[in-house]
């Protein structure tokens, strides 16, 4: 059946509710005629939206106004057989395991229940855990996707529960997602790298993973200003296989370079590994080599140096990535394709940054 151009804003509303886009719990809703104005529908449709909306429960009538209330009710009986599901890529990882600890916090939160498993950086893998939890009778999954092709990407579309994808956004998929904006952040990267008067660049980045929305964006920052990133100076390194890793690192730290070199890594583990095998190789940091990672991982501020890095709200990312499929449960509505990007921020340490003359160690 066709989908009704009411059914669509009811569906809208519903993603911005979650969003947090219209407000807050508490704040006052709008008006009928406000509603009039913002879709373009007639007055009797508005107050049938309004009226869908009252129903639903996710406003509610206080005085002459309608105010917003929560999405995920405290009603924990109501929730108390609801079982979802969060597929994350490495459990073993800092940030992972934070995010499903999150995730965890927030559907026990409403009286839910959730399983977490990992791929562990195999899609075959995803796929048997995502099937188990469909066999489960979960009601829907929070996904970080390891897909790296198209035909990989299509095994998405058959699952037939509402999910929400994490850290990812893939092309082929049409779902939602909640990420941080990568590609922005490794530009500011860049810049940072440049502004530190680096000339030569390198990237450590992940085995496997197509598409790096952060290599791309690494690249991007460094051609704003003339600067080519050589594909010899591209590392893949696997994180699971520590010698392979360690040598494929050491192989770019030992190549001769004309000044000070800029290595930028997917992640702080990686940068954190390439700090330690720079104090092996008795290569000084930052004087000669400057190291930046990504994620603001606790390890990050402990290392020495002190390691820059990039930091997001990785509890902000559970939280809508939560409210979003929760909305999706509860109101049968279906994916929108929408993609929520999170801010970060550059974390400056000392791993990057020339100690001032007097002060070095």
């Amino acid at each position: 059946m066709p989908v009704t151009k009411t059914d669509k804003i009811l569906r809208e509303l519903l993603t911005d509710l979650a969003a947090g886009k219209l407000g807050v719990p508490g704040d006052r809703f709008l008006t009928t005629r406000e509603l009039t104005t913002l879709k373009d529908v007639s007055l009797k449709t508005a107050f049938h939206i309004i009226g869908e909306l009252k129903e639903s429960g996710v406003i509610q009538k206080t005085g002459r106004d309608y105010r917003i209330v929560r999405l995920t009710p405290p009603q924990r009986q109501e929730n108390s057989r609801m079982l979802l599901g969060f597929m994350a890529t490495c459990l073993e990882s800092p940030y992972f395991a934070k995010l499903a600890c999150h995730a965890e916090e927030f559907a026990h939160s409403i009286g839910a229940s959730l399983i977490i498993a990992s791929s562990n950086y195999d899609f075959k893998t995803e796929c048997e855990r995502l099937k188990m939890f469909c066999r489960q009778g979960v009601s829907g999954i929070m996904i970080c996707p390891w897909a790296s092709t198209p035909e990989e990407e299509s095994f998405y579309n058959t699952l037939d529960v509402p999910y929400v994808m994490l850290g990812r956004r893939l092309e082929s998929v049409d779902c939602d997602a909640v990420l941080v904006n990568n590609q922005k952040a490794a530009q500011q990267m860049a810049e940072h790298l440049i502004e530190q008067g680096i000339k030569e660049f390198a990237y450590i980045g992940q085995a496997g993973k197509q598409h790096d929305q952060r290599l791309l964006g690494f690249r991007a920052g460094l051609l704003e200003h003339g600067i080519l990133l050589p594909q010899d100076r591209i590392v893949q390194a696997d994180y699971n296989s520590p010698e392979q890793c360690r040598a494929d690192m050491a192989r770019l730290l030992r190549k001769k370079h004309g000044g000070r070199l800029g290595v930028f890594c997917y992640h702080d583990l990686f940068a954190t590994r390439a700090i330690n095998l720079c104090h092996e190789l008795e290569i000084r940091v930052p004087e000669e080599v400057a190291i930046a990672g990504f994620d603001d991982l606790p390890i990050a501020s402990e290392i020495y140096p002190p390691l820059t890095t990039v930091s997001y709200p990785v509890r902000d990312i559970a939280r809508l990535a939560f409210e979003t499929l929760y909305t999706r449960i509860k109101f049968h509505s279906l994916n929108t394709g929408v993609c929520r990007y999170l801010d970060s921020t550059l974390i400056i340490r000392k791993s990057s940054v020339m100690p001032q003359k007097g002060m070095q160690k």
